[in-house]
């Protein structure tokens, strides 16, 4: 119903969306489901589209994207690797991957969303 007035394309896409989101729940439990579909499949998609928006020639928008993009992915992932060093310390291990998991993924949503809001007081 959602893409009946699609392409081709698109419904294939979108038909590889719904199966790799059916796949990762079968298999994986939910947060590792959910953190691999939101940092992989999701980001991956919007960062394309972002990149878009900057230069319809995804090669020459890329290196923009990227060097606006660098200083918020860095401090990710010091964020990560400061969370993980200092939760370990008081947890065991797997229970730290699972708060940092939360901590990553409020770590990847702010600066999505900063870019989004930035993006639109440019245009």
């Amino acid at each position: 119903i959602l893409s009946l007035n699609k392409s081709i394309e698109a419904k294939s896409l979108l038909l590889m969306d719904y199966l790799s989101i059916l796949i990762l729940n079968y298999f994986l439990n939910p947060i590792i489901a959910f953190t691999i579909y939101f940092c992989f499949l999701h980001s991956i998609r919007h960062s394309i589209s972002l990149i878009r928006e900057i230069n319809k020639n995804l090669t020459k928008g890329l290196p923009i994207f990227i060097k606006k993009a660098l200083p918020l992915t860095i401090l990710t992932i010091l964020g990560y690797i400061i969370s993980i060093s200092i939760l370990n310390n008081y947890n065991e291990f797997n229970e730290t991957i699972y708060q940092v998991i939360f901590i990553g993924l409020a770590s990847l949503t702010f600066p999505h969303i900063l870019l989004e809001y930035l993006s639109e007081i440019n245009e």
